[in-house]
């Protein structure tokens, strides 16, 4: 009776593991709204390097003249790494201008929240920071390219 009892125990463990773990990475079209990816101007005000995903955020002044923080989703800090990105450039130009193209979340999902897929820091260095899903949009189409 123990072996089952035991058997049974771990099936219940690793399935509920197995259905945690699906539904714990979702595909992006769930979260963001590639049909209405935006430029966004502004300021680093700050950065989260933490694993699965970093995000980086900004003030963005918008026509009303108040200024809104973003929140946008990276890739993770193991992949910016891999691109040739730190968290050491981030610091370096903190509180500087920026420049972001950025999905929106879709309702529900979380105000002035966004995927960022490119990314201009005050350095110049124009950086892809996300998955690109607009795949007719290259860094030279940006309008922060120059």
């Amino acid at each position: 009776m123990r072996i089952k009892l035991a058997g049974v125990l771990t099936m219940v463990f690793l399935l509920t593991g197995a259905a945690d773990s699906t539904f714990a990475h979702h595909g992006f079209t769930i979260e963001f709204d590639p049909t209405k990816c935006m430029d966004l101007a502004g300021t680093l005000s700050g950065l989260e390097w933490d694993n699965p995903h970093a995000y980086v955020r900004m003030d963005v002044k918008g026509a009303d003249g108040n200024v809104v923080t973003w929140r946008l989703e990276m890739i993770t800090p193991n992949a910016l790494k891999r691109n040739g990105t730190t968290s050491q450039d981030f610091a370096d130009n903190m509180n500087k201008p920026m420049h972001a193209r950025a999905c929106p979340a879709r309702e529900g999902a979380g105000q002035n929240r966004g995927a960022a897929e490119y990314i201009k820091l005050a350095d110049g260095l124009i950086r892809i920071v996300g998955q690109v899903v607009e795949r007719d949009l290259t860094p030279e189409k940006l309008s922060f390219w120059n």
